[in-house]
Protein backbone atom coordinates (compact mmCIF):
# COMPACT_ATOMS: atom_id res chain seq x y z
CA UNK A 1 0.00 0.00 0.00
CA UNK A 2 1.39 3.39 -0.99
CA UNK A 3 1.75 5.80 1.95
CA UNK A 4 0.49 9.39 1.93
CA UNK A 5 4.09 10.59 2.28
CA UNK A 6 5.16 8.56 -0.76
CA UNK A 7 2.41 10.14 -2.83
CA UNK A 8 3.43 13.61 -1.63
CA UNK A 9 7.06 12.91 -2.52
CA UNK A 10 6.14 11.80 -6.02
CA UNK A 11 4.03 14.90 -6.58
CA UNK A 12 6.66 17.25 -5.12
CA UNK A 13 9.35 15.79 -7.37
CA UNK A 14 7.10 16.40 -10.39
CA UNK A 15 6.53 20.06 -9.45
CA UNK A 16 10.22 20.64 -8.70
CA UNK A 17 11.19 19.24 -12.09
CA UNK A 18 8.85 21.78 -13.68
CA UNK A 19 10.43 24.52 -11.57
CA UNK A 20 13.82 23.39 -12.86
CA UNK A 21 12.61 23.93 -16.42
CA UNK A 22 11.51 27.44 -15.47
CA UNK A 23 14.91 28.01 -13.88
CA UNK A 24 16.62 26.88 -17.09
CA UNK A 25 14.57 29.45 -18.99
CA UNK A 26 15.60 32.14 -16.51
CA UNK A 27 19.28 31.20 -16.80
CA UNK A 28 19.04 31.22 -20.60
CA UNK A 29 17.47 34.68 -20.67
CA UNK A 30 20.08 36.05 -18.27
CA UNK A 31 23.10 34.52 -19.98
CA UNK A 32 22.18 33.95 -23.64
CA UNK A 33 19.49 36.40 -24.66
CA UNK A 34 15.73 36.86 -25.03
CA UNK A 35 13.24 34.03 -25.39
CA UNK A 36 9.67 33.90 -26.62
CA UNK A 37 7.25 32.46 -24.08
CA UNK A 38 3.56 32.03 -24.90
CA UNK A 39 3.97 34.46 -27.76
CA UNK A 40 5.64 37.16 -25.65
CA UNK A 41 9.31 38.08 -25.58
CA UNK A 42 11.16 37.84 -22.29
CA UNK A 43 14.27 40.02 -22.36
CA UNK A 44 16.63 40.45 -19.41
CA UNK A 45 16.59 43.96 -17.92
CA UNK A 46 19.27 43.34 -15.29
CA UNK A 47 22.67 45.02 -15.25
CA UNK A 48 25.69 42.89 -16.15
CA UNK A 49 26.90 42.46 -12.58
CA UNK A 50 23.41 41.47 -11.44
CA UNK A 51 23.32 38.87 -14.19
CA UNK A 52 26.71 37.47 -13.23
CA UNK A 53 25.91 37.25 -9.52
CA UNK A 54 22.35 35.94 -9.91
CA UNK A 55 23.35 33.41 -12.57
CA UNK A 56 26.13 31.97 -10.43
CA UNK A 57 24.05 31.61 -7.28
CA UNK A 58 20.83 30.35 -8.91
CA UNK A 59 22.74 27.91 -11.12
CA UNK A 60 24.47 26.44 -8.08
CA UNK A 61 21.18 26.15 -6.21
CA UNK A 62 19.55 24.44 -9.17
CA UNK A 63 22.38 21.94 -9.46
CA UNK A 64 22.05 21.11 -5.77
CA UNK A 65 18.32 20.56 -6.22
CA UNK A 66 19.17 17.85 -8.75
CA UNK A 67 21.40 16.24 -6.13
CA UNK A 68 18.57 16.36 -3.59
CA UNK A 69 16.10 14.87 -6.07
CA UNK A 70 18.44 11.92 -6.66
CA UNK A 71 19.02 11.46 -2.93
CA UNK A 72 15.33 11.75 -2.09
CA UNK A 73 14.64 8.26 -3.39
CA UNK A 74 16.35 6.73 -0.34
CA UNK A 75 15.07 6.74 3.23
CA UNK A 76 16.95 6.19 6.48
CA UNK A 77 20.48 7.37 7.31
CA UNK A 78 21.26 9.00 3.89
CA UNK A 79 18.50 11.58 4.47
CA UNK A 80 20.63 13.37 7.07
CA UNK A 81 23.15 14.40 4.42
CA UNK A 82 20.43 16.16 2.41
CA UNK A 83 19.94 18.84 5.08
CA UNK A 84 23.23 20.71 4.45
CA UNK A 85 22.57 20.61 0.70
CA UNK A 86 19.06 21.96 1.30
CA UNK A 87 20.49 24.87 3.29
CA UNK A 88 22.85 25.61 0.40
CA UNK A 89 19.86 25.68 -1.97
CA UNK A 90 17.94 28.05 0.28
CA UNK A 91 20.84 30.46 0.71
CA UNK A 92 21.68 30.30 -2.99
CA UNK A 93 18.18 31.29 -4.04
CA UNK A 94 17.91 33.91 -1.28
CA UNK A 95 21.07 35.55 -2.61
CA UNK A 96 19.97 35.23 -6.24
CA UNK A 97 16.62 36.87 -5.46
CA UNK A 98 18.46 39.55 -3.47
CA UNK A 99 20.70 40.33 -6.44
CA UNK A 100 17.84 40.73 -8.92
CA UNK A 101 15.70 42.91 -6.64
CA UNK A 102 18.34 45.24 -5.16
CA UNK A 103 20.41 48.05 -6.69
CA UNK A 104 23.26 46.94 -8.95
CA UNK A 105 25.81 48.08 -6.35
CA UNK A 106 24.92 45.02 -4.24
CA UNK A 107 25.83 42.59 -7.01
CA UNK A 108 28.86 44.66 -7.96
CA UNK A 109 30.27 44.36 -4.44
CA UNK A 110 29.58 40.60 -4.41
CA UNK A 111 31.47 40.14 -7.67
CA UNK A 112 34.44 42.13 -6.34
CA UNK A 113 34.31 40.14 -3.11
CA UNK A 114 34.88 36.84 -4.91
CA UNK A 115 38.35 38.07 -5.90
CA UNK A 116 39.06 39.25 -2.39
CA UNK A 117 37.84 35.94 -0.93
CA UNK A 118 40.11 34.00 -3.30
CA UNK A 119 43.08 36.11 -2.18
CA UNK A 120 42.13 35.81 1.48
CA UNK A 121 41.99 32.03 1.20
CA UNK A 122 45.79 32.13 0.86
CA UNK A 123 46.27 34.97 3.36
CA UNK A 124 44.69 34.10 6.68
CA UNK A 125 45.24 32.92 10.22
CA UNK A 126 43.85 29.54 11.22
CA UNK A 127 43.43 28.01 14.66
CA UNK A 128 43.95 29.24 18.20
CA UNK A 129 46.69 29.24 20.79
CA UNK A 130 49.24 26.49 20.42
CA UNK A 131 47.35 25.03 17.48
CA UNK A 132 47.46 27.85 14.98
CA UNK A 133 49.08 28.66 11.67
CA UNK A 134 49.27 31.55 9.24
CA UNK A 135 49.04 31.45 5.47
CA UNK A 136 50.52 34.33 3.50
CA UNK A 137 51.39 35.09 -0.12
CA UNK A 138 53.46 38.17 0.79
CA UNK A 139 55.53 39.82 3.50
CA UNK A 140 52.70 42.15 4.66
CA UNK A 141 49.22 40.72 3.91
CA UNK A 142 47.39 43.59 5.63
CA UNK A 143 49.11 46.21 3.48
CA UNK A 144 48.56 44.06 0.40
CA UNK A 145 44.84 43.79 1.16
CA UNK A 146 44.56 47.56 1.58
CA UNK A 147 46.27 48.08 -1.77
CA UNK A 148 44.48 45.39 -3.78
CA UNK A 149 41.05 45.41 -2.13
CA UNK A 150 40.44 48.78 -0.43
CA UNK A 151 36.65 48.17 -0.25
CA UNK A 152 37.20 45.18 2.05
CA UNK A 153 40.24 46.32 4.05
CA UNK A 154 38.51 48.23 6.83
CA UNK A 155 37.28 46.74 10.08
CA UNK A 156 33.98 44.90 9.56
CA UNK A 157 34.19 45.39 5.79
CA UNK A 158 35.44 41.98 4.72
CA UNK A 159 32.05 40.59 3.63
CA UNK A 160 30.06 41.33 0.48
CA UNK A 161 26.99 42.06 2.63
CA UNK A 162 26.45 42.90 6.28
CA UNK A 163 22.88 41.58 6.16
CA UNK A 164 21.89 38.19 7.55
CA UNK A 165 19.55 35.86 5.66
CA UNK A 166 16.26 37.12 7.19
CA UNK A 167 17.27 40.72 6.40
CA UNK A 168 17.98 39.82 2.76
CA UNK A 169 14.59 38.12 2.56
CA UNK A 170 12.96 41.23 4.02
CA UNK A 171 14.65 43.49 1.46
CA UNK A 172 13.61 41.15 -1.35
CA UNK A 173 10.05 40.97 -0.06
CA UNK A 174 9.70 44.75 -0.14
CA UNK A 175 10.24 44.58 -3.91
CA UNK A 176 8.53 41.23 -4.63
CA UNK A 177 6.14 40.32 -1.82
CA UNK A 178 5.35 36.80 -2.93
CA UNK A 179 9.04 36.04 -3.37
CA UNK A 180 9.76 37.18 0.17
CA UNK A 181 7.00 34.98 1.59
CA UNK A 182 8.23 31.88 -0.26
CA UNK A 183 11.86 32.47 0.76
CA UNK A 184 10.87 32.98 4.40
CA UNK A 185 9.01 29.66 4.40
CA UNK A 186 12.04 27.89 2.90
CA UNK A 187 14.31 29.47 5.53
CA UNK A 188 12.00 28.48 8.38
CA UNK A 189 11.69 24.87 7.20
CA UNK A 190 15.33 23.79 7.15
CA UNK A 191 17.83 26.52 7.97
CA UNK A 192 18.16 26.09 11.74
CA UNK A 193 18.20 22.29 11.84
CA UNK A 194 20.54 22.15 8.84
CA UNK A 195 22.96 24.38 10.75
CA UNK A 196 22.88 22.01 13.71
CA UNK A 197 23.58 19.02 11.46
CA UNK A 198 26.34 20.85 9.58
CA UNK A 199 28.08 21.76 12.84
CA UNK A 200 27.83 18.23 14.20
CA UNK A 201 25.86 19.21 17.29
CA UNK A 202 24.20 16.72 19.61
CA UNK A 203 20.83 18.33 18.91
CA UNK A 204 21.33 18.00 15.15
CA UNK A 205 21.92 14.27 15.47
CA UNK A 206 19.09 13.93 17.99
CA UNK A 207 16.65 15.73 15.67
CA UNK A 208 17.48 13.41 12.82
CA UNK A 209 17.51 10.19 14.83
CA UNK A 210 14.19 11.12 16.45
CA UNK A 211 12.50 11.28 13.04
CA UNK A 212 9.85 8.77 14.11
CA UNK A 213 8.87 11.16 16.97
CA UNK A 214 7.09 8.52 19.04
CA UNK A 215 7.10 4.74 19.70
CA UNK A 216 7.53 2.19 18.37
CA UNK A 217 11.27 2.91 18.24
CA UNK A 218 12.21 0.38 15.61
CA UNK A 219 14.06 0.56 12.31
CA UNK A 220 10.98 0.68 10.12
CA UNK A 221 9.47 3.50 12.17
CA UNK A 222 12.71 5.44 11.84
CA UNK A 223 12.83 4.89 8.07
CA UNK A 224 9.21 6.00 7.76
CA UNK A 225 10.03 9.09 9.82
CA UNK A 226 12.88 10.04 7.55
CA UNK A 227 10.47 9.85 4.62
CA UNK A 228 8.61 12.68 6.32
CA UNK A 229 11.87 14.60 6.62
CA UNK A 230 12.40 14.24 2.87
CA UNK A 231 8.97 15.83 2.38
CA UNK A 232 10.12 18.76 4.56
CA UNK A 233 13.35 19.11 2.58
CA UNK A 234 11.62 19.04 -0.82
CA UNK A 235 9.04 21.49 0.44
CA UNK A 236 11.82 23.84 1.56
CA UNK A 237 13.83 23.77 -1.67
CA UNK A 238 10.68 24.13 -3.79
CA UNK A 239 9.72 27.23 -1.80
CA UNK A 240 13.25 28.59 -2.23
CA UNK A 241 13.10 28.06 -6.00
CA UNK A 242 9.67 29.67 -6.06
CA UNK A 243 11.08 32.69 -4.25
CA UNK A 244 13.78 33.32 -6.82
CA UNK A 245 11.59 32.61 -9.84
CA UNK A 246 8.87 34.87 -8.47
CA UNK A 247 11.39 37.65 -7.84
CA UNK A 248 12.80 37.37 -11.37
CA UNK A 249 9.35 37.34 -12.96
CA UNK A 250 8.21 40.28 -10.83
CA UNK A 251 11.23 42.44 -11.66
CA UNK A 252 10.65 41.76 -15.37
CA UNK A 253 6.88 42.21 -15.02
CA UNK A 254 6.48 39.17 -17.27
CA UNK A 255 2.96 37.86 -16.81
CA UNK A 256 3.34 34.42 -18.48
CA UNK A 257 6.17 33.54 -16.09
CA UNK A 258 4.34 35.06 -13.12
CA UNK A 259 1.30 32.90 -13.89
CA UNK A 260 3.31 29.72 -14.49
CA UNK A 261 5.34 30.12 -11.31
CA UNK A 262 2.22 30.85 -9.28
CA UNK A 263 0.49 27.78 -10.64
CA UNK A 264 3.43 25.63 -9.54
CA UNK A 265 3.42 27.25 -6.11
CA UNK A 266 -0.29 26.54 -5.67
CA UNK A 267 0.36 22.88 -6.49
CA UNK A 268 3.06 22.76 -3.80
CA UNK A 269 0.64 24.19 -1.25
CA UNK A 270 -2.05 21.71 -2.30
CA UNK A 271 0.38 18.80 -1.87
CA UNK A 272 1.55 19.89 1.58
CA UNK A 273 -1.57 21.45 3.08
CA UNK A 274 -4.32 19.73 1.15
CA UNK A 275 -5.99 23.11 0.57
CA UNK A 276 -6.16 25.51 -2.35
CA UNK A 277 -4.78 29.02 -2.32
CA UNK A 278 -6.33 32.04 -3.95
CA UNK A 279 -4.75 35.45 -4.57
CA UNK A 280 -6.41 38.72 -3.81
CA UNK A 281 -5.61 41.88 -5.76
CA UNK A 282 -3.01 43.06 -3.24
CA UNK A 283 -0.91 39.94 -3.78
CA UNK A 284 -1.74 38.33 -0.43
CA UNK A 285 -2.71 34.69 -0.23
CA UNK A 286 -5.85 33.47 1.45
CA UNK A 287 -7.15 30.00 1.99
CA UNK A 288 -10.35 29.07 0.22
CA UNK A 289 -13.24 28.13 2.47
Amino acid sequence: MTSTKSVALKELRAVINEQQELLRLTLWVMSQGPAVVQGQELRCVLAQEQVRAATATSLGAGQSINTILKGSTEVGIPVRDLYPIARSVVEGFVNAAFFVTQPVEVADRAMKHKDYAAWKHLNRSIGSGEFALTLSSGADPKAMAARLFPEFAGKGQDSWSTLDVPSKINRTGKVARRAGAALLAAYALVYAVSSEIIHGSVYGMSYFMSAHQRPPSDTESFRAGTEGQIVDILCAVSHAASGFLSAFASVHDFQPMIDTERSLFRRICKIIQGTDLDDDLSGNEREKN
